[in-house]
């Protein structure tokens, strides 16, 4: 029996949800009344607040929820009118240096891109060109799957050539070619995101492998919810990654283990925050599937063994509130 690996890509392969969301927060910001400008330390946290929160959601969907949740105008009248205010192109000016973008007021003058959607994605596109790295452990995950010929994907709501750049960029390209990478936004008319299920089954599809035996690798609820709408038949959860504040960590492992964007409810098997311990529930997944012991897309339907959680490295979140921490 047959079992294929879909990862998300950003903030699970590619540790790219802290650029891009950085880019992110910063045009966003540009229009925000309620930006604490005179307090660095809540700004910092006002900053991850909208990071963490927004971690895995299309641009569209954050400006929108910003602009409802303080009553500002339409994003084009915004648009058409650059921020003024000296401390915060300042504060704009330094963050966007660190992505080699041009400063901000010269962007917003000039216009060269014709809406705030096309700017966040050509330049968070340019920054992730520059900034991209693989979350740490990556690259043993995907050579012990190759070694191992368990055939592997990325199945991401983020759009080409997003993500091909991000890929490249991290030095993943010869395990992702762009027959490898599937995209909820730009494989589709119109675009299907996360939780929808449509870019999982479509990964799914294309390793000719039922999304119950499959197994999706998730560091967000829109994910989480999207695989399980898919029923894939393993969903694992992960939390490495440098957008996730150390002290936010559990709660972010809780989160997708409750499976608050799936439309029954399932949420992540368990959450590791070591990707390394991939590779070791990958290989006990498929050989309970061949032997007929794996689940099929159900909650509750599939465990892991307690000797084999004992073997994991690192904190490990399981079910009901229960955490292993081994070295």
């Amino acid at each position: 029996m047959k079992t294929a690996v879909c990862f998300d890509f950003d903030g699970t392969l590619g540790d790219t949800e802290t650029p891009a969301m950085e880019v992110a927060f910063w045009e966003v910001a540009a229009y925000l009344p309620d930006l604490p400008l005179g307090d660095a330390a809540a700004l910092h946290s006002f900053k991850q607040d909208f990071i963490q929160n927004n971690a895995g959601r299309a641009f569209e969907f954050m400006v929108e929820d910003e602009r409802e949740k303080r009553g500002l105008p339409c994003v084009e009248e915004a648009w058409a009118v650059p921020p003024s205010d000296t401390q915060l192109l300042k504060l704009l000016d330094e963050a966007r240096a660190n992505f080699q973008l041009p400063p901000i007021k010269e962007v917003l003058t000039a216009k060269p891109f014709p809406s705030i959607f096309i700017m966040q994605k050509e330049e968070t596109n340019m920054a992730l060109a520059v900034a991209t790295q693989a979350c740490d452990g990556v690259v043993d995950v995907c050579q012990t799957l190759t070694e191992e010929k368990i055939p592997f994907c990325i199945a991401t709501t983020s759009p080409k050539p997003r993500v091909p750049i991000s890929v490249k960029a991290a030095k993943l390209d010869a395990y992702f070619p762009p027959e490898k990478i599937h995209s909820g936004e730009s494989d589709f008319d119109p675009p299907r995101f996360k939780p929808a299920p449509d870019v999982y089954l479509k990964a799914a599809a294309a390793e000719n492998c039922a999304p119950g035996d499959c197994v999706a690798v998730e560091d967000s609820g829109s994910g989480v919810g999207s695989a399980a709408n898919a029923g894939m038949g393993l969903i694992l959860g992960y939390v490495g990654g440098s957008h996730i504040p150390a002290d936010k960590k559990a709660s972010h492992a809780e989160m997708l283990m409750s499976g608050g964007k799936s439309e029954d409810g399932r949420g992540a098997l368990l959450v590791v925050e070591e990707f390394r311990n991939l590779a070791s529930l990958i290989r006990v997944y498929k050989q309970d599937q061949e032997t007929g012991n794996g689940g099929k897309g159900k909650a509750g339907s599939y465990s892991f063994s307690d000797d084999v959680i004992q073997k994991l490295q690192g904190r490990v979140w399981l079910p009901g509130g229960k955490v292993v921490v081994t070295n």
